[in-house]
């Protein structure tokens, strides 16, 4: 598989997911009310900064490259493409059932298990944003000296 074809869909799902568990919660809480107030705010401070960090190292991935060709691609391993997408989706997964079993029937230590999840994809989430979104050096383009000839 493709390099850019792994970036448009993660990009595409982190930024969907992110905004998505957002709404969420804050449905679920402002309309629904079935999100405490303490569950809420816990939420949307363990939850927003991760997600908020892979969105905007995407976005600004997005801009820096807009004006570059997505047909030039190397391709990947099956088992990268195998991890990039398990480990995003899993963690969408697992988050959107704590928050859904914490809206039917409460969970002991729910802000701490929230936190733990967090940190446990979040580390091998970054790894992968890392490897695909991080911006490169750019290739220098070297000019010719040609003050040495003149000289001559």
């Amino acid at each position: 598989m493709k390099e850019v074809k792994i970036k448009i869909a993660l990009s595409l799902f982190f930024i969907l997911s992110h905004f998505g568990l957002m709404l969420y919660i804050i449905y679920l809480h402002f309309y629904k009310d079935w999100l405490g107030k303490e569950d809420f705010e816990a939420s949307i401070s363990i939850l927003g900064p991760i997600l908020a960090t892979i969105t905007t190292v995407i976005i600004k991935y997005i801009i820096d490259n807009k004006n570059k060709s997505l047909k030039q691609s190397r391709k990947v391993n099956y088992l990268f493409v195998f991890v990039s997408f398990l480990l995003p989706i899993l963690f969408v997964l697992v988050i959107f059932f704590i928050i859904d079993k914490q809206t039917k029937s409460p969970i002991v230590g729910f802000i701490a298990l929230l936190g733990m999840i967090e940190s446990l994809f979040g580390v091998y989430i970054g790894f992968i944003v890392k490897s695909l979104f991080e911006l490169k050096e750019p290739e220098k383009d070297y000019e010719l000296d040609y003050s040495k000839d003149k000289a001559n």
